[in-house]
């Protein structure tokens, strides 16, 4: 009987608590309702309620893109140029070299970055840059049999030392790349080499990519200079890789990439 009694008065006290939450929320509706009719008459009313933040969709911190034979990154940022059919002769130098052409040269992809980011590559992919079999092409860390390029510099973007045939990239601000542009980075064993973990370039200076990581297999860093606000990946090349850039119509295969960053980061269009 005792145990029963207990239960009893258990059952009683929760019907008592949910009584008393029922009648304070009934009246806490009406004084609101009241208070509501009372500020009305004065010209007045309550404050609406706080509206949902709208926040908008981040930009990714990860894609993956073909770069194609031919993209030319001395051609990154350069609005004020456009490129020439096959056929048609032009006095800039990236397009003086097409004999034989097979491709058409392209714009560089770009990317809407923030000073400041840091990114990783993942490359892989063929590309032989005299037109003959893929098997015979270079990876994106260069020439295989270890020859060096010497390209010069290209309105404000600068010149190339390094690996032959490599994947290379460029940080720019939103102004056209013109003259004059920064000291070279050397990317040879006598200089800053390929087995750097982290790098700084500056404005308009080309900088190896490869496949992005050092011969150990460390994922390398790319960081973006203050006043960054684009980043190009594309291909430095000439006539075997020495003098202005050009030589780009007679190249066959793709490199495919992976960029990481630790900050948001968009395609350009």
């Amino acid at each position: 009987m005792q145990r029963k009694r207990g239960s009893r008065i258990g059952i009683i006290l929760l019907v008592l608590i949910v009584l008393c939450c029922l009648l304070t929320a009934c009246v806490g509706l009406y004084l609101w309702y009241t208070g509501s009719e009372l500020l009305g008459q004065y010209g007045l009313s309550l404050p609406p309620a706080p509206a949902l933040e709208q926040i908008p969709a981040a930009a990714p911190t990860s894609v993956v893109r073909a770069t194609g034979a031919s993209p030319v990154l001395y051609l990154a940022g350069r609005s004020d140029i456009t490129i020439p059919p096959l056929g048609e002769p032009s006095e800039i130098p990236v397009f003086s070299c097409r004999d034989g052409g097979v491709i058409q040269e392209a714009f560089p992809p770009g990317y809407r970055v923030s000073a400041g980011s840091e990114f990783t590559f993942k490359a892989t992919g063929l590309i032989n840059f005299y037109g003959g079999p893929l098997d015979q092409g270079y990876p994106p860390d260069g020439d295989p049999n270890g020859s060096m390029a010497g390209i010069e510099s290209f309105g404000g973007i600068s010149g190339y030392e390094g690996p032959a045939g490599a994947l290379a990239g460029v940080f720019l601000t939103d102004a056209i790349p013109l003259e004059p542009a920064p000291d070279l980075i050397r990317f040879t064993a006598d200089a800053t080499g390929v087995e750097f973990m982290r790098l700084e370039p500056q404005i308009g200076q080309v900088f190896f990519i490869g496949d992005g990581a050092n011969s150990a297999g460390a994922r390398q860093n790319f960081v973006a200079p203050a006043a960054a606000t684009r980043l190009f990946v594309g291909l430095v090349d000439g006539s075997f890789f020495f003098g202005p850039p050009t030589c780009y119509a007679d190249n066959v295969g793709s490199f495919d990439y992976e960029i990481s960053a630790n900050l948001p980061f968009e395609a350009i269009p």
